[in-house]
């Protein structure tokens, strides 16, 4: 009987490593250091006389974010900036539906509120940064 809670166990322990590795290497997939979306404002332009590039910052109102709020095009608005979180509704370790709660809204007080700014939660969320709101 010992023998056989000791296979179980190291079944349970393998398929543990697998799903983790699985997971950590479709986050990495899935969540790019850099996001490129359409923007409503704001051009990326070259200027090719003097090979220098000029940006500028896209900028939203409460009312574009307002229109992308649920699983199939998320923004949301944390501390005056707003992000993509479409990508990030599936792979969000705490569930979906803490995204999806935030989608089309400030989600501010709630995301500060679970992750209270700590570096590895600003360094994912930084990923999926579109754009500033607009005042």
């Amino acid at each position: 009987m010992k023998k056989f809670i000791l296979i179980i166990l190291g079944i349970i322990a393998v398929v543990g490593i697998v799903g983790a590795s699985w997971y950590y290497i479709n986050f990495q997939k899935y969540a790019p250091d850099v996001y490129v979306t359409d923007t409503p404002s704001g051009q990326i332009t070259t200027d090719t006389v003097n090979e220098t590039v000029s940006t500028t910052t896209p900028t939203y109102s409460m009312v574009d974010v307002a229109t992308h709020k649920d699983a199939t095009s998320c923004y949301s608005i944390i501390s005056d900036s707003v992000y993509d979180l479409t990508m990030w509704v599936n792979l969000h370790p705490g569930g979906k539906d803490k995204i999806l709660s935030i989608c089309g809204i400030d989600g501010t007080e709630r995301f500060m509120k679970k992750h209270k700014g700590g570096e590895k939660f600003m360094d994912i969320l930084t990923r999926y940064k579109i754009g500033e709101l607009s005042q």
